[in-house]
């Protein structure tokens, strides 16, 4: 679905995309779709990736707009019979809460502010995953210089400072990588993994095609990213 990815720790290329899935899903569930999306998902840049997901978006933009707001808020917003998106409530039994806390302190982790209402709404969660597996990403691509450079430099000076460069450079890759994906596991366990009970619950009480769809999307990828990161 996203490129195949079987150990965290993987092809930069594959993270990326990973990385950009998530990013995708996040804004997707974070609030309904504007005219902007929509037309990045009908026509735009990410046409082909709507259309391999087979998310129904046919008819008049205007009338799509206004019936995926109404269903959006129908699922996620109330008044009634709605299927609350923010984690605290199915972890805590109430808004905000340690679940909020949580949050609040991998936003700091990865330096993005959001509000205390919206940090465990799982829209939020989505994207939070998407940054750290981008940075994950960014780590495995760093490239491991400066052995080389010495060796073929030739002097005692060029190959003392390429040797050490080097090393420092492999170290210190090596160790962003681990802890970066060791952060992923842990903040997928800790705050992606209820995302699950709320998607078979929303599946349940929508109609929505877009909607229902959207469901069965992010409950495939998310089965797929449990294998990985468990």
């Amino acid at each position: 679905m996203t490129g195949h990815h079987d150990s965290p720790a993987g092809d930069a290329e594959d993270l990326e995309g990973l990385a950009g899935f998530y990013r995708l899903l996040s804004r997707l569930w974070v609030s309904e779709l504007d005219a902007e999306w929509l037309e990045m998902l009908v026509d735009g840049s990410l046409a082909d990736v709507a259309e391999e997901l087979e998310f129904p978006l046919d008819g008049p933009r205007e009338e799509v707009l206004e019936q995926l707001a109404i269903e959006y808020c129908g699922l996620v917003i109330g008044p009634k019979n709605h299927v609350p998106p923010h984690q605290s409530v199915w972890v805590e039994g109430q808004m905000q809460g340690q679940t909020v806390v949580s949050m609040q302190q991998f936003l700091e982790v990865v330096r993005e502010e959001v509000d205390a209402t919206m940090s465990d709404h799982l829209g939020v969660q989505l994207g939070v995953m998407g940054i750290i597996v981008e940075s994950l990403a960014e780590s495995q691509a760093m490239p491991e210089t400066g052995t080389e450079t010495g060796t073929e430099t030739g002097t005692e000076t060029g190959t003392e400072t390429g040797t050490e460069t080097g090393t420092e450079t492999g170290t210190e890759k090596g160790s962003d990588v681990t802890e970066l994906t060791e952060l992923a596991r842990v903040f997928f366990a800790t705050h992606i993994m209820w995302i699950t009970r709320f998607l078979a619950r929303a599946g349940a009480a929508t109609d929505s095609k877009f909607y229902l769809r959207l469901i069965a999307v992010t409950s495939e990828f998310l089965a797929e990213e449990h294998e990985v990161w468990e």
